[in-house]
């Protein structure tokens, strides 16, 4: 005869009556070797030097040699001092001083760094736009400690703010070591395979270490796949690097969903990002630079059967069918490293273990493009014109994150008129002046403040102009007339003292960065714009692109979504049940008892049980008695009907969830004073006639995942329902009805 039972799970309630610990992060290891004492004058450069004694060359720590170290000609913020360390070091401390017995000193500085002198980095202290702290006399030293340290060759400081009864004055030292470094190139069409030790027994984990340098936003880092469409790819998309685990059978339907993983932001800046995965059986640590996300993926290890090889640089998969469209990497690998292996050594040296395809070297070439920095809203770079032809013709990249704001201005020749090119709403318009005629205007592009790299291509001549933002070009035919090139072009805003239409305009001067900039035919060298061999500039950062994503990471709290500027972030926290401008503070009380407090009477609310912490609101029934009770429901039916299972096998279980995550239960329980969970079980024939050996029959499982047998009312752990207790059950061999096999209910 079949057993049934019906188990009944009616409410949780609680009645109103906390603490978390930061983390600390560990010391990098011990590598603080002088590194700059022991250089020779010639690794030392600057942008001007006072005098011959004032050289860039006297500017080592504690020499009083020459002029007691190094004075720019000019005391102003577009001077810098650089070292040349001769090989990339790690660089963990950097130490200043002002100028020897003088009133020279440098009082705050940006620190800057770069591989082969191109394309600067600025090294940013604990998230900081700002810079280090420096000298308040000449003598005194002022050491900072690097958290995290840094690999670079070459350093530069840039004076920020000096001594105002003095001139800029600077000794240095950088500390460090040595640092090693394999690298391995892939030009874009290019791919490695490693073939893996087959050994019968899987790793305990799997783990891989490299860094990165991106010339290009978009490329497969690397790949390895299984039998059965199951894969993990790393792959940087938009400048972001996204892992990608899917321990899927392709061929059946699967309930593991692929867990895709995104981190990081601007990384096709050309410079080293550091990525480290583990993976440990469905545990996946994935850590990009500084920034670690932890996730535990559904199912189990034996899902993710992968083959013994593994590609990099691309999908390489030598003997499948399989074709693959994602884009192969463009850049270079350093100190690639899979389970201790360091995979670059056995390309280098051609073990059988390695394929490679394509071109594939082991040097990794240093960029040669020069971005410029446009820090604040009334930056311009002047640049001569092509004067005299009859037409205009400009090209650039940018990238930003303002939505508005100038990018070119410029006159044309005998007064004839004007033009100008700005970003509005996302978009990028031009503006053509003449005289006598209307304005005539040209959109094209849209979501161009998404902090990625945008083409453009603008020219007018004679009877059209023409805009090409990437891939979308707008065209504006004009009335036929000769249009001349004037003698200036103004990028990221123009002069106070400009005359032309369009120019005064409340949409203020781009704040960004500009690189590959060509008038006419002719492309522009930003480092003679430096060097003051070129046009003109304000509030300008030369060779180095200093754009920053204050989205990452965000710090708008539960779900609220980041929007940022150059200068700032914002928080939308529509729909989150949190307001403030970080989403912070919860729209909800945190308890019935505090809605009892402002009058409300009993009904459904939504209550915050960790108020401003990380879980969210849920709702529940507040019953307003003498107290305030809160109820939390169950999201099933009130009786569920539990059937028995043949002789051998286990009984029917049965799951009631909540309208509430266990945080969310354990928050609301930790407020209250005292805390109810009714439950009762009726049966009919519960039990085998053969089994009445005594066990209990039934029992409930907790939210801390132990085992209950008590029913009733009965006391914990006391294996007894409230007949049990009264001693009034109907066997006086069980403590439970249920457990007696009665033929009745």
């Amino acid at each position: 005869m079949a057993s049934v039972a019906w188990a009944v799970l009616k409410v949780l309630l609680l009645l109103p009556t906390q603490t978390w610990s930061p983390v600390g992060a560990g010391n990098p290891p011990d590598c603080d070797s002088p590194l700059a004492s022991a250089l020779p004058r010639s690794s030392f450069s600057s942008s001007s030097e006072l005098s011959s004694s004032h050289g860039p060359g006297f500017s080592r720590l504690n020499r009083r040699d020459g002029a007691g170290g190094w004075t720019p000609l000019v005391s102003n913020k577009y001077q810098w001092l650089q070292i040349d360390l001769g090989e990339r070091m790690e660089v963990t401390a950097v130490a200043t001083q002002g100028g020897y017995g003088s009133s020279d000193w440098v009082t705050s500085y940006l620190l800057m760094f770069s591989d082969g002198g191109r394309n600067w980095k600025q090294y940013r202290r604990e998230e900081s736009i700002w810079g280090f702290p420096g000298n308040t006399n000449a003598d005194s030293v002022v050491h900072y400690r690097l958290q995290p340290p840094f690999e670079a060759r070459f350093l530069r400081f840039l004076p920020l703010a000096w001594n105002p009864r003095g001139r800029i004055g600077m000794r240095i030292e950088v500390y460090g070591c040595a640092y090693k470094s394999e690298v391995v190139y892939f030009d874009g069409q290019s791919a490695l395979l490693y073939t893996l030790d087959k050994k019968p027994l899987k790793p305990i984990r799997d783990v891989i270490s490299l860094k990165f340098k991106a010339m290009q936003s978009n490329g497969i880092l690397l790949h390895r796949e299984g039998q059965h469409g199951n894969h993990i790819t790393l792959e940087l998309i938009k400048g972001k690097l996204v892992f990608f685990l899917n321990s899927g059978n392709a061929k059946l339907p699967s309930t593991i969903a692929p867990v895709t993983l995104t981190l990081g932001s601007l990384l096709d800046d050309q410079h080293w990002h550091s990525v480290l995965i583990e993976l440990l059986d469905t545990q996946v640590n994935f850590t990009v630079d500084k920034h670690t996300h932890h996730f535990q993926a559904k199912g189990d290890s034996s899902n993710l059967d992968l083959n013994f090889e593994i590609s990099f640089g691309g999908i390489l998969s030598p003997g499948r069918s399989r074709a693959f469209t994602r884009k192969s990497f463009h850049g270079c690998l350093e100190n690639l490293y899979y389970n201790g292996v360091d995979v670059t050594e056995l390309a280098k040296k051609h073990k059988p273990q390695i394929l490679m395809m394509g071109n594939v070297s082991f040097s990794c070439p240093q960029p040669q493009t020069v971005p410029v920095t446009f820090l604040s809203s009334r930056s311009y770079l002047a640049l001569p014109g092509n004067s005299g032809e009859d037409k205009v013709s400009v090209t650039f990249q940018f990238r930003t994150w303002n939505r508005a704001g100038h990018l070119l201005f410029g006159e044309l020749q005998r007064g004839s008129g004007s033009f100008v090119l700005f970003l509005k709403d996302g978009k990028l318009k031009l503006s053509l002046f003449q005289a006598g005629q209307s304005p005539r205007n040209v959109t094209a592009g849209a979501g161009l403040n998404d902090g990625q790299w945008h083409s453009v291509s603008f020219s007018a001549k004679w009877s059209h102009m023409n805009v090409v933002v990437d891939d979308d070009t707008a065209v504006q035919p004009l009335v036929a007339v000769l249009i001349d090139s004037g003698d200036t072009y103004y990028f990221g805003g123009c002069l106070g003292n400009s005359s032309g239409s369009g120019c005064k305009s409340p949409l203020g001067g781009f704040q960004g960065c500009l690189r590959l900039i060509t008038i006419g035919d002719k492309a522009v060298d930003p480092i003679l714009v430096q060097q003051g061999a070129l046009g003109s500039f304000r509030d300008l950062q030369i060779d180095s692109c200093g754009i920053t994503d204050r989205c990452l990471p965000s710090y708008c709290e539960h779900g609220g979504e980041c929007s940022q500027s150059w200068d700032t972030f914002s928080c939308d926290c529509l729909g989150t049940g949190y307001t403030g401008e970080t989403c912070h503070s919860s729209l909800y009380e945190q308890s019935c008892e505090a809605h009892k407090h402002r009058g409300n009477p009993s009904g459904l609310y939504y209550i915050d049980a960790d108020g401003s912490g990380p879980l969210g609101p849920f709702l529940v029934y507040c019953n307003m008695t003498d107290s305030a009770w809160t109820v939390v429901r169950h999201g099933g039916p009130d009786a569920v009907t539990l059937r028995g299972a043949p002789s051998g096998h286990p009984l029917s279980a049965v799951s009631f969830a909540y309208a509430a995550g266990a945080g969310q239960l354990r928050a609301a329980v930790n407020l209250a004073e005292r805390c109810e969970q009714r439950l009762a079980l009726r049966c009919g024939t519960a039990r085998r006639p053969d089994s009445r050996d005594g066990t209990p029959l039934s029992w409930w499982v907790g939210r801390t995942n132990e085992t209950h047998t008590s029913w009733g009312g009965s006391l914990p752990d006391a294996q007894k329902c409230t007949c049990g207790l009264e001693g009034n059950c109907i066997d006086s061999q069980y403590y439970c009805n249920c457990d007696a096999g009665q033929n009745e209910w």
